[in-house]
């Protein structure tokens, strides 16, 4: 047998072989494709049951956004389970969210967790009796209160709409002081008194405006006192996709 014949039957054989192992993996992958939904879906009807059952809970949003301690406690309660899945795969999750080129098996982990953590929070929810109204709810005003706590310290106590109004009414004043104290033509003087009234009768529309923001004290001292826990089970990304 010539040199030609035998590198012509080294390279059927080569793509025989190429061929059988081709055929292989697609087997593999799609083996594998049809156990990871049959899991995705029983994990989603798992969610689904849950979440059916905390929703069965009847809420109504209270008017004022009051929060009570025993609502704060069984968010909480979630909050602790949800975080013990995060806290399982936070390094990993970071490391992900730094990597330049995601491939195939950092996507697929990424969905994993999520799924994880939606299992773990809709199973807790149902536990605690929560629906996702409730949950939602006790999530903004959570972080409302959080916020109107840190602008309580800085302005003694106020709240948003009282602290915006005063600093609308403060800049009002300073600029009237200094229209009477600068050596400024009259002409613009008097365009600084205009801008101070204009600033003064517009502290009323800031007040109201910014009212929205306001949450009750009860909420705020609440906060307070659970602040730790809170803080502790802050999960940083969870609420932009709904956890």
């Amino acid at each position: 047998m010539g040199t030609g014949a035998k590198i012509a039957i080294g390279c059927v054989i080569a793509v025989v072989v190429a061929g059988i192992i081709g055929v292989a993996a697609i087997g593999g992958v799609a083996y594998w494709a049809k156990g990871k939904t049959e899991q995705v879906a029983a994990e989603q009807k798992h969610i689904q049951e849950f979440q059916q059952k905390a929703d069965a809970n009847p809420f109504t949003r209270p008017a004022d956004g009051r929060i009570r301690e025993a609502q704060l406690l069984k968010f909480l309660e979630v909050r602790k389970t949800v975080y013990a899945v995060y806290q399982k795969h936070e390094k990993e999750l970071e490391a992900r969210k730094h990597k330049q080129d995601a491939d195939f098996g950092d996507v697929r982990k990424v969905f994993n967790v999520i799924n994880e953590i939606r299992l773990a929070q809709a199973r807790a929810q149902a536990d605690q009796s929560l629906s996702s109204e409730e949950y939602a709810f006790l999530v903004e005003q959570v972080y409302k209160s959080a916020w109107a706590s840190e602008v309580a310290k800085s302005t003694g106590g106020k709240n948003l709409s009282e602290a915006a109004s005063e600093a609308s009414d403060e800049a009002a004043r300073e600029m009237e002081r200094q229209a009477e104290e600068s050596g400024m033509p009259e002409e613009a003087r008097k365009a600084m008194r205009e801008a101070a009234e204009k600033l003064r009768r517009g502290s009323e529309e800031i007040e109201e405006q910014t009212r929205s923001l306001d949450v009750p004290r009860e909420n705020i001292e609440l906060f307070r006192k659970h602040e730790s826990e809170i803080k502790k089970y802050a999960m940083t990304g969870l609420e932009a996709i709904g956890l």
